[in-house]
C-alpha cells in the first residue's frame, strides 16, 4: 500500500467519523401530539405513551403528557407499536413507520372504560387465562379497587371480597381466609406476593403488613377460593390470593403518597421506575406507618380486663410504656405504638423479546401488638427479609427465592419471655407450559422447599435440633378441549415431607362448559392435603405463668404433636397423677355469691396475701383488720399444709369430682369436660372439595357468579387447645376433712386458737367466728383446682420444685364436613358507574364432638368465621375529576376457639364511604382520596382477644410524576 493509498483511506475515515454526528441525526424522527377524552374533548395530562418495536415487541421508548395533554418523544427511524394509556379509559394501539427525519404528528383520542369483568389472570391454573374460562372460583381486583382503598397495607384492598374473612385484630393487623376456619396467627390463606410465598417463614403465618408489598406499587390482586394443592403443593386447602405488582417497563416514574387520619396514623409511600436502555428496568418502592394502635379497656369491659390479666398485666389503669416490658412496679404494660416500615426493589432484564431475568428483594419491620396461638405478643422490631430470582422464557418458568425472619426483641405478654426467631426457607420452583398435541396445553413443574427453623430454644425448646422440614413436589396437569364447548383440566400432584414421613398424592379434575362465549358452567373436584407446620410439630414455649408474683410458679406451656401424648398412667391411678401446686391452690371464680368478677390466683398463705392486698378477696376476708387476715392466712395454711403432704390426698377427695362446672374457660381457654384423652402424633389434613360454579357476563357489564361447594377434611388439626385438665377438689370430702383437721390436727387447732384470739381482741370488726371462717375456707378450697392432670410425657423442660405445668398441644380430629355458597354480582351500567354485591354462606360455624366422628365430649373445633355475611356498594368516577364510593359489610355473631382467645362475638354492620378529587389541571399527577370506614362508629370485636375497633378515617395524597 503506498503512501497516496494511506492517506486517501486515513481521510475517508476521517469524513466518515466527522459525518456520524449528522448521520444519527438524520435517522432520528419525532412523534407528537395530544391525548384527549374522547367524550368531551378535555385534554388528559399525565396519560402515558409507551414505544415498542413493532418485531421484536421490546420497549424502545415512551412519555407523559404535560399539562395541556401534549407528548412527545424522539426515535430511530423503524417501524412501532405505540400504546396509549390513562387511568379510568381504555387503551388504544395503533401501528406506525417513521422516516429519517420525519416529523409526525399522532393525537389520539381516549374513551373512558370501567372495571374489566373478564380480566386475564394466572393464578387459578397457573397459566393465562380469562376469569370466565378459569376452573375455579375467582376474583380479581384492579387499579380501581385498589386506588379507593386508602390503607396503609396492601391487604386492606381484600374487605369487600367475595368469600374472604378478614378479622381485623388492630388498626394494620388482619387475619385473613378463605372459606372460614380462621385463627390467630394464621397462615391457612396460601399468600404469594409476585409468585412468592409471602408467609413469615418457620412460623408459617401470614403478616401481611410486612410482606412487603404496598399499595402505591400494587398492581391487581387474584383471589382464587378452595383447594389448590394440585398446583401449589401441600398446604393450599383453603384457597390462594395472589398480589401482583407493577412492572417498571409498564409503570414507570415517580409516586409519592402521604396518609393521616385518626389514631394519629401517619403513612408515607414512594416508588421509582424505570428503564435504561430498551432492556433493564428497575423500580424501588418504601413505605413507613405508624398509629396509636386500639386499645383494650380495663374498666367497663369484661373480655379485656380478662385478656389483660392473661396477658399478666394486673395495672388498674391502662397505662402505655415506651416499649418497655415492664412498668415502674414491675408489672407488664400493653405497648399500643404501632410502627411499621419496608422496602423492596427489582431489577429486571429482558435477555430477548421472550426471556425475562427478574431479581428483586426487600426487608420490612414491625413493631406493635400481635395475637397469636400461645397468647398475646409484643412485636418489637420483628423483621421479614427475603431475595427472589425468576427467569420466564418461553413456556419455561424458573424462580428460587428465599424468605428471612428475625424477631428483634419480642416477646410473650403472658411470660415476659423474649423470644428468638431467625428463621430460614430456600425455595426453588420450575415449571414448563408446552401443546405436545394439538389444543392439549400441558404445564408441569417440580418444587423443593425447605424451612429451617432457628429460635434459639425460645420457641421450639427441646425440638430446636430436629425442626427443620424438607418436602419435595412435582405436578403436572393438562387442558384439552372435549367438544367444541366443553373442556377438561386435569391435574396430579405428589409431595413427600420428611418429618411425617408419607408421600401424598393430590388430584384435581374440572369441567368447564360454555354454554356460549359469555356464560360458562363448571364442575370441580380437589383433593388436597395439609402437612403439620413447624408450630404444630415442635412448639415448646412457655404460654403463660398462672400464679404471678410467687416462688412457685404454675407454668402454661404450648407444646406441639410430632410424638404425641398419653395419660396410662392417669387412668391407672387417677388421684396420683396430678401436681397440687404446692403451697396452695389455684383458680379463678366469677360466682356472684362469694367472689367478685375478679382473678382470684390462688389460696396459702403466701398467694393469698398478694391477693388480699390487691383488694381482690370475698368481703368478709376483707373486712378483717391485719392482725385479723393474718391469723386467717396461718389458719388457711394450716389446712392446706399443716398436717404434711400424707393429708392432700385425703383434701383433694375426688380429681374430677366437680370438673363439669369448668370453672377456668377464662384462664385456659376451654373448658374440660372429660378425662383427658390420648393424642396420636399429628398426620397430615386431607381436604376434599366438590364445586359447581356458573359465571355469566351479559352485554359486557353485568356478570353474576354462583359457587357452591361440599367440603370434607379427614384428620383436621385443630387450634392449641388445653390437653391437661384441672382436678377439682370434692366438695363434700373437702368439708369433712376440713373439719376433721381441724378438730384433730395439732398445728391447725393452734391456729385456730391465734385466730379466736385476734377475733376476740377486735370482736366489732371479725365477722368471721371459727365455724364461719372454716366453712368459707371449704368453699374456697372446693370452688378451686386442686393441681393438674399430668401425661405420661414430662410437660416441664427440667424438673424444678418451684415449677409445675400443664400445656397446649394440637391433635387431629376425624372429621369435619360442611358446606357452603359464594354469590357475587356486578353491574358497570356505564363507565363511571360500579356496582356490586356479594353474599357467602357456611352450614355451620361450629363442630361438637359428634359432628367431628369423636367420642370425647371435650373435643370441638369452630370455624372461627361467621356462617353468613354480605357486602354491597357502588362507586362513581369521572377522569380527571371527583369519584365517590360505598360499602356496606355485614356479618353474623359466631363463636372463636382459637388456642387461648375463646368466647362469642357478636354480628355486626358496618358502613363505609369513600371519595376522592384528581387535580391533574392544576398539578400533573395530583390526587387526593379519603376513605372513612365504619362511619357510624358502631365498635366490634372481631377476634377474641383483641380489643375493639370503632371508626378510622384515613386521607391519602397521591403526587405521581
Amino acid at each position: 500500500m503506498t503512501l497516496r493509498t494511506l492517506r486517501r483511506a486515513g481521510g475517508v475515515a476521517l469524513l466518515g467519523v466527522l459525518s456520524l454526528p449528522t448521520l444519527a441525526w438524520a435517522q432520528r424522527a419525532t412523534l407528537s401530539g395530544r391525548i384527549t377524552d374522547a367524550r368531551g374533548g378535555e385534554t388528559l395530562p399525565g396519560a402515558n405513551v409507551l414505544v415498542l418495536n413493532a418485531r421484536s415487541a421490546s420497549p424502545v421508548g415512551g412519555a407523559a403528557a404535560n399539562g395541556d395533554g401534549v407528548y412527545r418523544v424522539t426515535l430511530p427511524a423503524g417501524t412501532y407499536a405505540i400504546t396509549f394509556r390513562y387511568v379510568g379509559y381504555a387503551e388504544r394501539q395503533t401501528t406506525i413507520t417513521l422516516a429519517d427525519g420525519e416529523t409526525r404528528t399522532l393525537d389520539m383520542a381516549l374513551s373512558e372504560e370501567g372495571i374489566n369483568l373478564n380480566e386475564t389472570i394466572v393464578t387459578a391454573s397457573r397459566q393465562e387465562e380469562q376469569v370466565l374460562n378459569a376452573p375455579a372460583s375467582v376474583s380479581v381486583l384492579g387499579a380501581q379497587e385498589i386506588r379507593a382503598a386508602v390503607t396503609p397495607s396492601s391487604v386492606g384492598v381484600l374487605r369487600n371480597t367475595t368469600g374472604v374473612d378478614i378479622a381485623q385484630t388492630g388498626v394494620d393487623r388482619q387475619e385473613v381466609v378463605l372459606r372460614g376456619f380462621n385463627n390467630a396467627f394464621s397462615g391457612a390463606t396460601y399468600t404469594l406476593v409476585d409468585y412468592r410465598q409471602a408467609a413469615v417463614p418457620s412460623l408459617n403465618v401470614n403478616i401481611y403488613s410486612i410482606m412487603p408489598n404496598q399499595p402505591t406499587d400494587l398492581e391487581r390482586v387474584e383471589v382464587v377460593r378452595g383447594p389448590g394443592s394440585a398446583l401449589y403443593g401441600p398446604g393450599v386447602d383453603a384457597g390462594v390470593v395472589h398480589f401482583l405488582t407493577r412492572d417498571p417497563f409498564t409503570s414507570r416514574g415517580t409516586t409519592v403518597a402521604l396518609s393521616g387520619g385518626e389514631r394519629a396514623l401517619f403513612s408515607g409511600e414512594a416508588r421509582h421506575a424505570g428503564v435504561v436502555g430498551n432492556k433493564l428496568g428497575y423500580k424501588i418502592a418504601g413505605a413507613f406507618t405508624r398509629a396509636d394502635d386500639w386499645e383494650l379497656r380495663r374498666r367497663g369491659n369484661l373480655l379485656d380486663s380478662v385478656q389483660l390479666v392473661q396477658d399478666k398485666i394486673f395495672g388498674p389503669n391502662d397505662t402505655k410504656s415506651d416499649a418497655q416490658t415492664v412498668d415502674a412496679s414491675g408489672r407488664l404494660q400493653r405497648n399500643y405504638d404501632y410502627q411499621k416500615y419496608l422496602i423492596n426493589g427489582l431489577l429486571q432484564y429482558r435477555v430477548s423479546p421472550a426471556t425475562t431475568v427478574s431479581v428483586n428483594a426487600g426487608t420490612s419491620s414491625l413493631t406493635g401488638v400481635v395475637l397469636s396461638g400461645i397468647g398475646t405478643l409484643q412485636a418489637d422490631r420483628f423483621g421479614y427479609s427475603y431475595g427472589q430470582v425468576r427467569v420466564q422464557s418461553g413456556g419455561l418458568f424458573v424462580q428460587g427465592y428465599a424468605n428471612f425472619n428475625d424477631a428483634g426483641d419480642s416477646y410473650v405478654y403472658g411470660t415476659g419471655q423474649t423470644v428468638v426467631d431467625k428463621g430460614i426457607q430456600y425455595v426453588a420452583q420450575t415449571q414448563y407450559d408446552f401443546e405436545p398435541l394439538r389444543k392439549v396445553r400441558v404445564i408441569s413443574g417440580l418444587d423443593a422447599r425447605f424451612t429451617l427453623p432457628d429460635t434459639e430454644g425460645t420457641i421450639l425448646g427441646r425440638n430446636e435440633d430436629r425442626d427443620q422440614v424438607n418436602q419435595y413436589g412435582a405436578y403436572a396437569q393438562a387442558s384439552t378441549p372435549l367438544m367444541d364447548a366443553l373442556t377438561l383440566t386435569a391435574a396430579l400432584r405428589g409431595d413427600y415431607n420428611n418429618v411425617v414421613d408419607d408421600f401424598q398424592l393430590s388430584p384435581r379434575a374440572a369441567l368447564v362448559f360454555a354454554v356460549n362465549g359469555t356464560n360458562t358452567v363448571r364442575a370441580t373436584y380437589n383433593r388436597a392435603f395439609s402437612a403439620p407446620g413447624t408450630n404444630s410439630l415442635f412448639l415448646d414455649i412457655a404460654a403463660r405463668e398462672l400464679i404471678p408474683g410467687q416462688t412457685l410458679k404454675a407454668i402454661l406451656y404450648g407444646r406441639g404433636n410430632a410424638d404425641g401424648f398419653t395419660f396410662a398412667n392417669f387412668r391407672a391411678n387417677p388421684q396420683a397423677r396430678f401436681l397440687l401446686p404446692v403451697p396452695g391452690v389455684f383458680g379463678r371464680d366469677f360466682s356472684t355469691t362469694a367472689f367478685p368478677a375478679q382473678p382470684v390466683y390462688g389460696f396459702g398463705r403466701n398467694v393469698i396475701q398478694s391477693q388480699i392486698a390487691g383488694n381482690t378477696a370475698p368481703a368478709d376476708i376483707l373486712a378483717l383488720n391485719p392482725a385479723q387476715r393474718t391469723a386467717f392466712l396461718n389458719l388457711m395454711g394450716s389446712l392446706a399444709l399443716g398436717a404434711g403432704t400424707s393429708t392432700v390426698p385425703t383434701i383433694l377427695g375426688n380429681p374430677l369430682a366437680t370438673s363439669r362446672e369448668c370453672l377456668t374457660q377464662s384462664i385456659f381457654g376451654y373448658c374440660p369436660k372429660e378425662a383427658p384423652v390420648d393424642a396420636a402424633p399429628l398426620k397430615q389434613t386431607t381436604t376434599q372439595t366438590a364445586e359447581l360454579g356458573y359465571k355469566g357476563l351479559f352485554g359486557g357489564r353485568f356478570l353474576v357468579e354462583i359457587d357452591g361447594y361440599y367440603s370434607e377434611k379427614k384428620n383436621f388439626i385443630g387450634p392449641l387447645l388445653i390437653e391437661t385438665p384441672l382436678a377439682y377438689l370434692d366438695y363434700d370430702g373437702v368439708v369433712r376433712n376440713v373439719n376433721a383437721l381441724a378438730a384433730g390436727n395439732a398445728q391447725v387447732q393452734g391456729a385456730l386458737a391465734a385466730y379466736s384470739a385476734a377475733c376476740n381482741a377486735d370482736p366489732q370488726s371479725c365477722r368471721l367466728t371459727q365455724g364461719a371462717a372454716l366453712n368459707l375456707i371449704s368453699i374456697i378450697f372446693a370452688r378451686v383446682p386442686g393441681g393438674i392432670v399430668q401425661s405420661d410425657q414430662a410437660v416441664l423442660p427440667s424438673v424444678d420444685p418451684n415449677r409445675v405445668g400443664g400445656f397446649l398441644s394440637y391433635r387431629n380430629f376425624g372429621r369435619v364436613r360442611y358446606y357452603g355458597a359464594d354469590i357475587n354480582m356486578q353491574f358497570a351500567p356505564t363507565g363511571r358507574t360500579n356496582l356490586f354485591a356479594n353474599a357467602s354462606l357456611v352450614s355451620d360455624d361450629f363442630f361438637d364432638n359428634k359432628e367431628l366422628d369423636e367420642a370425647n365430649v371435650a373435643l370441638e373445633v369452630a370455624l372461627n368465621a361467621p356462617r353468613f355475611k354480605t357486602k354491597f356498594g357502588g362507586s362513581y368516577s369521572i377522569p380527571q375529576s371527583w369519584s365517590a364510593n360505598v360499602s356496606g359489610r355485614y356479618q353474623d355473631g359466631f363463636p372463636v376457639r382459637s388456642g387461648p382467645y375463646t368466647g362469642q362475638l357478636e354480628s355486626f354492620f358496618l358502613l363505609d364511604l369513600g371519595a376522592g378529587y384528581d387535580f391533574s389541571r392544576v398539578a400533573n399527577g395530583l390526587r387526593l382520596d379519603v376513605l372513612v370506614q365504619n362511619v357510624l362508629n358502631d365498635k366490634r370485636r372481631e377476634f377474641i382477644g383483641a380489643p375493639e375497633i370503632g371508626r378510622m378515617a384515613l386521607a391519602r395524597m397521591t403526587f405521581s410524576f
